[in-house]
């Protein structure tokens, strides 16, 4: 399973380094230790190796990729997103817990109602089995509801009341 880990960005140099920008989801990935990348290429994920990463800038890094070693054999990657093994993802005890963030189930026992709808109920579980992850909301009268833990459908978070406020997408809620 994979799951997307950054964008390619543009070249730098003539030698066959990549600007490349991580995810958010993947701002703790080390690329060096990730057995390989991931790009889309006519429709089937090929696997690529990481030769060399420096830093840039605060959210870029310079990227060299076995086998591509000039501006020519490069262009193919440019503005593309690439992908990791989701295996490769530190979990979550590895992760530094004075680190700033919260991670998806953080979440769990926050009460959540929507802009529109109102109340929906509270955060009951987290549901990762798929690519994307879901909130599991257990709504008063017990059903439950899968809202898409998505940063564009939270539009405030109280962590003190222990409560989200959401701005899902109509249609969404629909779904369930």
């Amino acid at each position: 399973m994979l799951c997307e880990a950054g964008r390619f960005n543009k070249p730098h140099g003539i030698k066959g380094e990549v600007s490349v920008t991580l995810a958010p989801q993947a701002e703790d990935v080390d690329l060096m230790a990730v057995k390989c990348i991931f790009m889309e290429v006519d429709g089937i994920m090929v696997p690529f190796f990481i030769n060399s990463l420096r830093p840039k800038t605060a959210e870029t890094s310079l990227v060299t990729i076995d086998g591509i070693d000039t501006e020519e054999k490069l262009r193919p990657f440019v503005n593309r997103d690439f992908y990791i093994l989701r295996t490769d993802l530190p979990e979550p005890e590895e992760l530094d817990p004075d680190a700033d963030g919260f991670y998806a189930s953080d979440f769990i026992g926050f009460e959540v109602s929507d802009l529109d709808l109102g109340p929906l109920g509270t955060i009951t579980d987290i549901n990762d089995a798929t690519e994307n992850v879901l909130f599991v909301i257990t709504r008063p009268d017990g059903t439950e509801l899968l809202v898409p833990v998505v940063d564009e459908f939270i539009d405030e978070i109280d962590v003190a009341a222990r409560r989200l406020v959401t701005a899902v997408p109509e249609g969404i809620i629909d779904l369930n």
